[in-house]
């Protein structure tokens, strides 16, 4: 189900409810404006929320865990999550600022309204742990835990073998977001495309859910994953562009240049993609250091 965010109540992110014959999880908890919305799904399905038994996390980010705590505290729910981010979805400080004040350059955004604002006051921890090749028993209903590094060092996704139903988060990102295609390893990002690729392709993935798109085909899907391979790909020819063509930029202004050469909004996330990016190049040999900024080598 859809949960509205602070855009005149369109759609922010979406939350999957999957049913068994014995415990009914929930993947993902959404951001905390939606979840008068997402007390009414359960109404719309006929459940209590204490008829949930766990609580699925496909990674860390604030807009996936902001109701955590509340449904902790009204359901009793487990918690189940990947340990690479797990001190950070327990602690909502630590989890704001580890990506939005990562670096000097972006401690010029708000931590409110850009990233706290968007959890519930309390954090609800990770109970238990997942990782790649995990199973998820249900009751008739079995969910296979698939690892999607990249866009988060602790992104997973489920995948329900009967129905061939993909279930992912942020791996896969549409070309309608405003912001620049968020990335924490570029080599792991697009091995992840490649794995992506492979389970669409050999399990037969019939449809695949998204949290920040409508749901898709295994083909349509398919489509979309080269589309984020070129965007990956454009996000670092515009790195290496602009620091042959600004010997010596900083990071702010690369920053900048990329956004506007993408066609992005100039903000944080941006940092943590060029960043990952910047750090890959220089250990290739590619660029290096230049004063407080970078040159090609």
């Amino acid at each position: 189900m859809g949960l509205p965010g602070d855009h005149e109540g369109q759609t922010a992110v979406r939350v999957f409810f999957v049913m068994g014959k014995d415990k009914t999880a929930l993947i993902d908890s959404g951001l905390f404006a939606g979840y008068p919305s997402l007390q009414r799904g359960f109404e719309e399905l006929g459940l209590d929320l204490k008829a949930l038994d766990l609580l699925l996390l496909t990674h860390e980010h604030m807009d996936h865990v902001g109701n955590n705590g509340a449904l902790k505290r009204a359901s009793g729910c487990t918690i189940l999550g990947h340990r690479a981010r797990a001190d950070r979805v327990a602690d909502n400080m630590l989890n704001a600022t580890t990506i939005v004040h990562a670096f000097p350059e972006g401690e010029g955004f708000d931590l409110g309204s850009e990233y706290l604002d968007w959890m519930g006051p309390e954090p609800g921890p990770i109970d238990a742990f997942l990782e790649d090749g995990s199973t998820i028993d249900l009751g008739g209903v079995v969910l296979e835990v698939i690892g999607l590094p990249g866009h988060s060092a602790a992104e997973i996704g489920f995948f329900e073998p009967n129905e061939r139903v993909l279930i992912i988060a942020d791996p896969l990102l549409p070309a309608f977001n405003p912001v620049l295609y968020l990335y924490e390893d570029p080599a792991e990002m697009r091995r992840t495309f490649d794995k992506l690729e492979r389970l669409i392709r050999e399990r037969g993935v019939e449809l695949v859910l998204l949290a920040h798109d409508d749901p898709q085909t295994g083909e349509q899907t398919l489509a979309l994953i080269d589309d984020c391979r070129r965007r990956v790909d454009k996000v670092e020819a515009s790195i290496l562009a602009n620091i042959e063509s600004h010997p010596g930029i900083g990071f702010a202004a690369l920053r900048d240049k990329v956004c506007d050469d993408n066609g992005k909004v100039r903000e944080w996330r941006a940092l943590v993609s060029i960043d990952a990016s910047l750090r890959a190049f220089e250990a290739q040999g590619r660029i290096r250091r230049d004063g407080n900024g970078w040159a090609s080598a």
